[in-house]
Order: structure tokens, then sequence, then C-alpha cells
């Protein structure tokens, strides 16, 4: 006789299940890792705040140090959004995939990997200007 499926709910069998609570675990931990990392860069930039300002102003003058100050501001605030955006849908991202298989809800599931895919493609993009910056540096 035949087994009736519903279309919506997930299936996955124990061992494929067990490596995927694993891969969630492993993503969360990155994702807590890179969060905790912004963090501690962004301490210590507030914390040498004075000593990063005094040797700008060394090197350049007067109004043009307080212009690359803002400019070094806006690029550190910009890089730790990324950075948090991504952290972000890596935490999110496993809480979903976790959650999916305890509930077997696949449109939850596929809101994890959707997350997932999400951090990828903008490591992606992120490594991929990298390595045109380096590039770009050879010649």
């Amino acid at each position: 006789m035949e087994e009736s499926h519903s279309l919506f709910e997930l299936d996955i069998d124990p061992i494929t299940s067990e490596e995927l609570l694993d891969t969630a675990r492993w993503q969360k931990m990155f994702g807590l890792l890179l969060i905790t990392i912004i963090g501690l860069v962004l301490l210590a930039f507030v914390i040498a705040w004075d000593k990063i300002r005094s040797l700008i102003n060394e090197s350049i003058d007067g109004e043009s140090g307080q212009a690359t100050m803002a400019v070094l501001i806006g690029v550190f605030l910009v890089i730790a959004g990324i950075l948090g955006t991504m952290s972000w849908f890596l935490v999110r991202g496993a809480a979903r995939i976790k959650s999916a298989l305890r509930t077997k809800e696949q449109l939850v599931f596929n809101s994890g990997l959707n997350d997932l895919k999400m951090f990828f493609i903008i490591y992606g993009v992120l490594s991929i200007l990298g390595l045109l910056g380096n590039l770009i540096s050879l010649f």
C-alpha cells in the first residue's frame, strides 16, 4: 500500500537530520564568533580613539586629518554593517534549520537554507572584490 505524505511536511531520515543539526550548530557558532570579533574590533577602535586621532593628525595636516577620520569611521561602520549582516544571516539560518528539523516544517527549513545562501552570496561577492583588489595591486 502507498503511504500518504503531505507536500508541506519535511521528511528527512535520522542520519541526515543529525548531520543538519551539527551543521546548524557550527553555523550558529561561526555567526556568534563573527559578532564577537566585530564587537572586539569596535571596542579596540573606541579604546584607541585618541591614539588613532593623534597619529592621523601627525601624518596629515589639520582639516584634512578630520576628513580622514570621518572617512575612516565611515569605512569601519560599513565593514561592521556588512559583517554584522552576514553573521545575522548565519545565526538566523541556524535557528530556522533547527526549528524546522524539530517541527518538520518544510517552509521554515527552506527559509533557513535561504539565509545560509544569502550569507554565501555576500561572502562570494566580498571574495571576488578582494581578488580584484589584489589583481589591481599587482599592476
